[in-house]
């Protein structure tokens, strides 16, 4: 609609008796658009909104160029020809970003939160150094006191030659007395170790008992020389086949059973000589009496309950009869299967079950059990080919030279038994003399 004046775009600015000059370029102060317009005779913004109106610009943002009026013309128009290289016109409509936005603000935030990230897994990983070292320390404290002494407290920093050799030649034993688990008195399995411990040594035991003498070391047959062997027709095969025992005396009679030694029923010996074998252990104990029975009775499939009770009451006897001697009880030996039709109770199965009753009673009596049958059976369990007779229940010679190799690296450990020459324990005379000196 028409303004005031008459024209349109806007109301024109009144006229004033105040209003300035404008002043000549260069001398400062600002001109006013109409006084600008009546110098140049053009019209100004305020000129009523015609098309030759000049929009403003702000002087301090733009390079201007003087207008055609000269320094009392008209108002310097912006002149692109007077931009800078690189130059970019602000924009006067943009409003500028909030402090703290912006790309430039989003890399610093995100370099921060990277920084905390890597101080918190730096944080984590001490936490867990210390966590670590003071649990080993912890578990260091508890096995140092429940540690015995001998173990915790360290050895003599001076060892003398003859010491240090007799540590490189002695070591722990696998076995130990004790109450057996049956309640009954433990077995004494040796003496462990020498009989003069060092400063730099500590010698180990183990728990426990084992269920059968291990194979410890090997010693040579004179080690059966205050020996007596006991048994039926397989301890007979000794004396038939001269099979050398070092002096070792054989009572061994032909179809001998538990009961016939319990019920001291009179035997008669390869020399056809009447003898009750308990009469002659209890008159002339040995050192070590090595038994085997069993085999007679088991044949012809006998009570098991009954051949049992005869056993237990036959280790009694002995035990009784020689309070002092080392009493080794050896294993029944099974069957082959061509035997099994005339003597069915000596089969595999059989056999083991028996055994196992015998090894209890052992460990019950406090007896030594020897697992000879073990060393004399196949794959299968049954007595080997290699070591039976024709008739699938004796031994040959070859099963002989096996039981005596059995015997001779099942024996309880002592540092004075008679080992062979390269054994785990053999000591010559040079340094058994040495070990005499220790103090």
């Amino acid at each position: 609609m028409p303004n005031k004046e008459g024209g349109y775009g806007g109301y024109r600015r009144q006229p004033s008796d105040n209003n300035r000059r404008v002043r000549a370029p260069g001398a400062g102060g600002v001109r006013r658009a109409d006084d600008a317009a009546r110098t140049s005779g053009q019209p100004g913004r305020a000129s009523g909104g015609g098309t030759g109106s000049i929009p403003r610009s702000d002087p301090r943002s733009a390079p201007y160029a003087p207008g055609p009026g000269g320094e009392g013309g008209r108002r310097a128009r912006y002149d692109p020809d007077a931009l800078g290289e690189g130059w970019v016109r602000p924009d006067p409509y943009r409003r500028p970003a909030p402090q703290g936005q912006g790309p430039g603000a989003d890399a610093a935030r995100a370099r921060a939160r990277a920084r905390a990230a890597r101080d918190r897994r730096r944080a984590r990983r001490r936490l867990l150094v210390l966590l670590t070292v003071a649990g080993l320390l912890v578990v260091s404290g508890i096995v140092t006191l429940v540690l015995p002494e001998s173990v915790t407290t360290p050895p003599s920093a001076v060892a003398t030659a003859e010491t240090a050799l007799a540590n490189r030649l002695v070591a722990p034993l696998p076995y130990a007395g004790g109450e057996t688990s049956q309640g009954g008195q433990g077995i004494d399995w040796g003496a462990i170790g020498p009989a003069r411990q060092t400063d730099t040594y500590t010698y180990t035991v183990a728990p426990a008992v084992p269920a059968s003498l291990p194979e410890f070391g090997r010693v040579t047959t004179d080690w059966f020389s205050d020996a007596v062997f006991l048994g039926d027709s397989l301890t007979l095969g000794y004396l038939e086949y001269d099979i050398d025992l070092s002096g070792a005396r054989v009572l061994a009679y032909q179809g001998a059973s538990p009961n016939n030694f319990v019920n001291r029923t009179t035997l008669k010996n390869i020399d056809d000589v009447e003898e009750i074998p308990l009469d002659i252990l209890a008159a002339d104990p040995p050192a070590k009496l090595y038994l085997l029975v069993g085999t007679n009775a088991l044949a012809g499939g006998t009570n098991d309950e009954g051949f049992l009770n005869y056993y237990g009451r036959l280790l009694d006897e002995l035990k009784t009869i020689l309070p002092d001697s080392m009493i080794f009880v050896q294993s029944v030996l099974p069957a082959r299967g061509e035997a099994l039709e005339t003597s069915p109770g000596l089969s595999v199965e059989h056999i083991a079950s028996i055994n196992d009753s015998i090894q209890s009673l052992c460990a019950e009596k406090g007896c030594y059990y020897l697992d000879l049958a073990s060393a004399l059976t196949d794959d299968t369990g049954a007595l080997a080919e290699e070591y039976a007779q024709p008739d699938g229940i004796h031994l040959t010679v070859k099963g002989y030279n096996a039981w005596v190799t059995y015997l001779c690296t099942h024996v309880p450990y002592d540092k004075d038994n008679p080992y062979q020459a390269g054994s785990t324990y053999y000591l010559d005379e040079s340094i058994r003399s040495l070990l005499a000196d220790l103090p």
